[in-house]
């Protein structure tokens, strides 16, 4: 029982001994090495005006494409036009063959003239009683009826020669000499290139602004040009009609913007992007767009301490390129680069600082 006793005694001893080692043998937490921290490209905002738009994509459109359509069918013998030309108004496009129509009034013309002199009789006769106003009015009518039908004879023989009811542009010229024109087909298709259009479909949220702000929107239309061929084409417009309404099914409503100026560069068909800006801010501090991460929360930097600090997503005015911080940050140092690998405190090195070192 003693030597038990003993050797509990030493062992206790033994464990004491052991603890007081570690104790005094316990190292401080390792600080991390500086070539370990993770590196970051920081900048301050920069102060200059930003405007808040929205950029939709569209078609030109002349604002009315007139088809001409001949009153009268037939054989084309004449169609001096083609797609492209600027015509004026009466300008011949097409001459349609005649000689029918010509027949048809002759006809019309003899009908009329063997009216007319029976009428002359009957009249004498009715002014003398030697006949009756039933006669009278029978005879009247025949003549009437005679002239309206040489008048719509020389008509169809005016509506061979189709021409340009208003001044513009032919985008479509289809007829030939030696086919036929129909009444169902056009001859060719005209409009005026300085009234063009393009319609677009804006989404339903954006409603009640365009709606209240109708006035104070700013439009640019921009054509864009191939590449190191020119340079793109651009010019302003102006909203000419909101819809009243909402497409139920795409959930957009359709605004009609007007060309001011669309020059030699624009055509109906071409594809454009049109910026509308509804808000204007000047001399702001302002971060482009990269300094954000996906969720829209930020990093600042502390050089003091060499740390970061997050900032969580917020609500920020916005071009799609820059966007605006709050003033109280406008001369901080935001992360712009190797911001996704961070977390809130910790210790960074800067880029520019990592470069000099080498």
């Amino acid at each position: 029982m003693f030597k038990i006793r003993k050797y509990l005694i030493f062992v206790g001893i033994l464990v004491s001994l052991l603890i007081f080692v570690l104790l005094v043998t316990k190292k401080k937490p390792l600080e991390p090495k500086e070539d370990l921290l993770p590196v970051i490209k920081i900048e301050k905002p920069t102060i200059q005006n930003l405007q808040e738009s929205i950029q939709i994509n569209g078609y030109v459109e002349a604002k009315s494409m007139i088809p001409v359509v001949p009153f009268v069918s037939g054989t084309i013998m004449e169609y001096p036009v083609n797609a492209g030309d600027f015509v004026k108004k009466d300008t011949l496009l097409a001459k349609i063959d005649d000689e029918p129509f010509i027949q048809q009034m002759k006809q019309a013309e003899a009908a009329y003239f063997a009216a007319e002199n029976s009428f002359k009789r009957v009249a004498n006769l009715f002014k003398s009683g030697s006949t009756t106003q039933q006669n009278y009015d029978s005879v009247k009518a025949q003549r009437d009826a005679s002239k309206a039908q040489y008048d719509l004879a020389k008509l169809q023989v005016d509506y061979t020669l189709v021409k340009a009811p208003v001044e513009g542009t032919v985008l479509m010229a289809d007829g030939a000499v030696g086919s036929v024109a129909s009444q169902t087909q056009p001859i060719a298709v005209l409009a005026d290139l300085n009234n063009q259009v393009v319609r677009l479909s804006v989404p339903e949220k954006y409603y009640d602004l365009f709606s209240l702000e109708k006035e104070n929107l700013i439009v640019s239309v921009t054509r864009p040009a191939e590449k190191n061929m020119y340079d793109d084409a651009v010019t302003s417009a102006t909203i000419e009609n909101i819809a009243p309404y909402i497409a139920a099914q795409s959930k957009t409503f359709q605004v009609v913007c007007h060309l001011d100026n669309p020059g030699e560069r624009f055509r109906p068909g071409m594809y454009v992007k049109v910026l509308i800006t509804y808000k204007n801010y000047v001399d702001v501090p302002v971060l482009p767009m990269k300094t954000k991460k996906m969720d829209g929360s930020l990093y600042i930097y502390h050089p003091e301490s060499k740390t970061v600090e997050f900032i969580p997503p917020a609500e920020y005015a916005t071009d799609n390129e820059y966007f605006i911080v709050p003033e109280k940050y406008k001369d901080t140092f935001f992360v712009v680069d190797g911001q996704n690998s961070l977390f809130d405190g910790q210790q960074v090195r800067i880029f520019d600082e990592v470069i000099g070192e080498y």
